[in-house]
Formats: structure tokens, sequence, C-alpha cells
């Protein structure tokens, strides 16, 4: 028998998968950036990326909000809620939307909204 979406080892395990991502990104962003700044020839291609965005709620705002903020290499410029993130990188080419979509958007929405069940 599945979990019910909505109960709480459900949620936890989304809250778990959530901070286990975001805290692998954060370390991950933390070299990449390092060896950006301190080499020779730094290859810094700094740019602002527009991605569709899903978050509505205040909640769902302030979090993804400060996701991508402390994130070392990202920061979050604008947003327009259900409809765009304007988001500054220090390298524009990596796929940063997918990047934060499918790692960080998608787990926390998972996290904060309630899911509607075929039995309820």
């Amino acid at each position: 028998m599945n979990a019910h979406p909505n109960s709480a080892p459900s949620r936890l395990l989304s809250l778990l998968r959530l901070s286990g991502r975001y805290f692998l990104d954060f370390w991950v962003s933390n070299f990449v950036i390092a060896g950006k700044v301190l080499s020779r020839r730094p290859s810094i291609h700094p740019g602002i990326v527009t991605m569709p965005t899903r978050v509505e709620s205040p909640a769902e705002i302030l979090a993804i909000s400060n996701l991508i903020s402390f994130t070392p290499g990202t920061l979050l410029l604008g947003i327009d809620p259900g409809r765009n993130l304007e988001i500054h990188t220090l390298d524009d080419r990596d796929p940063v939307a997918r990047n934060i979509r499918e790692g960080l958007e998608a787990p926390l929405l998972a996290c904060l909204r309630p899911t509607t069940h075929p039995d309820d």
C-alpha cells in the first residue's frame, strides 16, 4: 500500500529529497565557482535567464527565491508568480533553468502543495 501524497511520511520524504539535492548543488556550485574565479583565465559568461515557473503562493515564492539566491553563482532578480523567474547566473551556458526546475522547483512543490488523491 502506498502512502497518501499528503501524508506526513510522504511530505517528509519529499523534504529529504529536496534537502539532499540542494546541499549537493550548493557544494558543487561552491567548487565550480571557486575554480572559475581562481583560474588564470576565468571562463565566466554572466547572463540573465528567464525560466517558466509554477510557484504561486507566498511560501513557494519565498522558498524558491531563497534556494536560488543562496546557491553560489545564481541570484533571483525578479518573479512573476505562476509565470516566470528571472535569474542572474555567472555562466549562462549551463542548463540553469532545467536544473532549477527539476532539482529545486519540482521537489519544493511536492513538499508545499497539497495533492489530490483519487480516493478523496
